[in-house]
C-alpha cells in the first residue's frame, strides 16, 4: 500500500531533522580552569552550541565544588575531615563517602595492602623531615608503621555509618580525585541539554565519556613538560585514564628529589617505579590503581591489573623500563599530524634561515627550559580563575619565529581562528609563521598531578620543522591574552653558547613569574 504523501514528507522532515542534529553535535567546546582541588582543570565538551556547553562547564564545576565539600583533607570544614576528628564515633556519613571508604576497602585487599589511606602518616613525617634537611631516622619510621598498623576504621553496610578507629591521620587523596571525576562527569553528560560527550580531565585524572573520542599523550616521566614529546599516544573513548607519578611533586632533600607516594610496607618513598598510567572503565578505579602501580613492583602491578576486567597499565621504571600491559597495545596510536594555521605559507619541507645540519647540535647534550606561572585574578581570592590564552616561542636574532613552544587558544564556536589575532605579537599575518603542532591545541598530556597555574616547557632546539638550531642570540617571548580582558607580553633575550645561566622573566598581570635556564640534559626527577 503506497505511503501517504504527508507521511513521506514527514519521514523525510525527520531525517533531516536527525542529520542536521547530529552535524551540530560535531562542535567541541574547550574550557581551562586553575586551583581545582589544588590543580590544573582541562574540559572539552562536544555539544549542539555555545550555550549547551556553558552549561556543561557549570554542571561539571557546581559538582565538583559539592562533591570538595565532602572529601577535602585540607578543608577543615569538610565532611571528610569533621569524620576524621571523630575517633571511636558511629557517624552518619554522605552516601558518596560512605561509598568511597567501601572503594577504599576493596582496594586495600586487593593490592596486598599497597593501596592504604594509612599512608598519610609517612607524608607527614616525611615532610616535616624534609623541612628540617633530612630523611627520618629508622626509629621514626619504625613508629609511624606501628601507628599504622591500627585499622583504619569500620563501615556499618545496615545503618550507613562510619567509625574512625584510631587517631593514625588518614588521606583519600589516591581515590576521591577519581570519584569526583567520575561522578562531575556523570551529571553533565546529558543529550537532553544538548551535551553529547565530555572529556575531563583534573590534575592527572581524565575521563572520557559519551559521542567523543580523545587522543592523548602519555607524559615521560623524564621530559615531563608541556613541549616535550609523549613517551606514546593513545587513542580512547568511554574510558577513564589516571597517571600518578614522581615528576611534579615530591620532597627534595639534600639535593635528592624523593617521590611523594609511599610504600606502606616498608615507610619509604616508591622506590622503583617513575610513573604509572591506568586505563579502566571508572575514574575512581584509575585512580587508585595508578597509585598501587607506583608503590608495587612493575611485575607485580601488572599481575593485579591483568586479573581485573577492562584494565590496562603502562608502567616506567626510574631507569627508563617500560611495561605494558598484555592489552595495552590495543590503545597505542600514532603521533597527531601537524595542523596549519592562519599564516602558516612557508612549506613545511623548506628549512628556516638559521637552520644547519644536526652535526655538533647545542641541542643533543643541552636544553632551554622556561618555567612560569599564570597569575591568579584578584577576583579569584584563592579560588578558580580561567586559564589566560597564552603563547610561548623563540625567536631568532632577525626576529624570525623559530619555534613555538606552546600555544592555548579558544577551540569553541568559530574554532582557533577567531582568538589568534588576541596574541598580537605571535600572530603576525605578515610573517610566514611555521607550523604548529597539533599537541597544543587539540590532544591532552596525561601527566601526574600538578601545582595549579605552573607550567614548564622544553626547548630541544631544533625549529618547528624539526630542523636543529645553532648556538647564538635568542629571544623567549611570553604572550598572554583574555577574551575581553587585559593583554600582556614579555621576553628576554639569551645567548646560547657555552655558558649555562638561570634567568628570571619579569613578569605582568597574567604572568606572574617566569624564568628561563640553558642546561646540560638530565635524566630527570
Amino acid at each position: 500500500m503506497p505511503m501517504p504523501r504527508v507521511s513521506i514528507l514527514a519521514f523525510f522532515a525527520l531525517i533531516l531533522t536527525l542529520i542536521g542534529s547530529r552535524s551540530r553535535a560535531n562542535e567541541d567546546f574547550v574550557f581551562h580552569h586553575e586551583n581545582v582541588m589544588g590543580t590544573s582543570l582541562a574540559l572539552r565538551v562536544n555539544a549542539d552550541n555555545q550555550a549547551s556547553a556553558n552549561w556543561a562547564e557549570q554542571r561539571i564545576l557546581t559538582e565538583i565544588d559539592r562533591l570538595s565539600a565532602i572529601f577535602s583533607s585540607y578543608d577543615p570544614t569538610s565532611e571528610f575531615s569533621r569524620w576524621s576528628a571523630q575517633p571511636d564515633a558511629s557517624v552518619k556519613v554522605a552516601k558518596e563517602l560512605f561509598e568511597v571508604l567501601q572503594a577504599s576497602d576493596r582496594w586495600v585487599a586487593k593490592s596486598g595492602g599497597a593501596f592504604d589511606p594509612r599512608v598519610e602518616a609517612l607524608t607527614k613525617l616525611w615532610s616535616a623531615s624534609a623541612k628540617l634537611g633530612r630523611v627520618p631516622t629508622s626509629v621514626e619510621i619504625d613508629q609511624t608503621l606501628a601507628l599504622m598498623s591500627q585499622q583504619a576504621w569500620s563501615l556499618d553496610l545496615i545503618n550507613g555509618t562510619a567509625k574512625r578507629l584510631t587517631a593514625c591521620p588518614i588521606t583519600l587523596n589516591a581515590i576521591a580525585k577519581g570519584d569526583i571525576v567520575e561522578r562531575a562527569t556523570r551529571v553533565a553528560l546529558d543529550p537532553s541539554h544538548g551535551v553529547r560527550g565530555l572529556s575531563l580531565n583534573v590534575g592527572g585524572d581524565l575521563r572520557v565519556a559519551g559521542d567523543l573520542t580523545e587522543v592523548l599523550g602519555i607524559a615521560s616521566p623524564s621530559r615531563d613538560s608541556e613541549s616535550s614529546e609523549p613517551l606514546v599516544h593513545i587513542q580512547v573513548r568511554n574510558k577513564a585514564i589516571a597517571t600518578s607519578g614522581r615528576s611534579q611533586r615530591g620532597l627534595m632533600i639534600a639535593d635528592q628529589w624523593y617521590s611523594h607516594i609511599f610504600n606502606p610496607a616498608i615507610g619509604q618513598p616508591a622506590p622503583q617505579v617513575a610513573l604509572a598510567t591506568v586505563i579502566a572503565e571508572s575514574s575512581r578505579d584509575a585512580d587508585a590503581l595508578a597509585t598501587i602501580c607506583n608503590v608495587l613492583t612493575p611485575e607485580a602491578g601488572l599481575r593485579l591489573i591483568e586479573s581485573l576486567i577492562d584494565v590496562d597499565a603502562l608502567i616506567v621504571t626510574l631507569d627508563g623500563h617500560v611495561f605494558k600491559s598484555k592489552n595495552w597495545l590495543r590503545h597505542e596510536r600514532s603521533a597527531p599530524s601537524p595542523l596549519a594555521l592562519p599564516g602558516s605559507q612557508k612549506s613545511p619541507d623548506l628549512a628556516s634561515p638559521t637552520t644547519h645540519s644536526l652535526a655538533g647540535h647545542w641541542g643533543e647534550t643541552h636544553e632551554v627550559v622556561i618555567d612560569f606561572e599564570v597569575a591568579e585574578p584578584e577576583e579569584a581570592k584563592g579560588g578558580r580563575y580561567r586559564r589566560p590564552y597564552v603563547a610561548v616561542w623563540i625567536e631568532d636574532s632577525k626576529g624570525f619565529p623559530a619555534r613555538t613552544l606552546t600555544l592555548w587558544i579558544g577551540m569553541g564556536g568559530s574554532g582557533p581562528d577567531r582568538w589568534l589575532s588576541d596574541l598580537r605579537r605571535w600572530y603576525r599575518p605578515d610573517e610566514q609563521r611555521e607550523l604548529v603542532e597539533k599537541k597544543n591545541m587539540v590532544y591532552k598530556t596525561a601527566r601526574p598531578t600538578r601545582s595549579p597555574g605552573k607550567y614548564s616547557l622544553i626547548w630541544d632546539g631544533k625549529d618547528d620543522n624539526g630542523k636543529p638550531l645553532p648556538a647564538g642570540d635568542y629571544t623567549v617571548y611570553l604572550e598572554s591574552a583574555r577574551e575581553h580582558g587585559p593583554y600582556s607580553i614579555t621576553h628576554k633575550t639569551v645567548t646560547i653558547a657555552d655558558t649555562l645561566f638561570d634567568e628570571e622573566i619579569k613578569g605582568n598581570v597574567e604572568l606572574k613569574s617566569a624564568k628561563v635556564a640553558y642546561r646540560r640534559k638530565t635524566a630527570g626527577k
